[in-house]
């Protein structure tokens, strides 16, 4: 087998199969991670608890959704009590519905409700269903969406 694993090769390899590796979640969230902080003014740093730090918001973390559940909900991995004190902002990208919010790390660990490490919501932000009001709330009050 040659050896094919140099950042040239690398490269030529993505660019040639760029559409295979969009297909993955992890792939595409590290995208959006480095391009939200990219489009916030922020420095990418990709630590343990956050993703970027900016000049003024200081640490951010960032978490992209792209599909709805099966159980009717939107929802964010790896945000529990490992992300504690970890980040100042989490800000949320809901690739579904092509929205985004940016939660204070007090009011999400005080007003949000997860299970085990996964924050969940309504796919409908609760227009079509009762989902997850508290969260579905929560994320409502901090939408920056342009």
């Amino acid at each position: 087998m040659k050896y094919t694993y140099r950042k040239e090769n690398l490269k030529e390899w993505q660019l040639a199969n760029i559409d295979i590796l969009l297909e993955d979640c992890k792939f595409q969230a590290l995208i959006v991670e480095i391009k939200a902080a990219e489009d916030a003014g922020s420095k990418f740093v990709n630590q343990i608890g956050h993703d970027e730090v900016h000049k003024t918001k200081g640490r951010i973390e960032t978490k992209f959704t792209n599909y709805t559940l099966p159980d009717n909900t939107l929802r964010i991995n790896s945000a529990g009590e490992n992300k504690r004190n970890g980040f100042d902002l989490l800000r949320i990208i809901d690739g579904v519905n092509e929205r985004i919010f940016e939660i204070p790390h007090d009011a999400y660990f005080n007003r949000g409700k997860r299970y085990g490490n996964e924050f969940k919501w309504s796919p409908t932000y609760n227009k079509k269903d009762k989902v997850q009001r508290g969260n579905t709330q929560l994320l409502l009050d901090y939408e920056v969406t342009k």
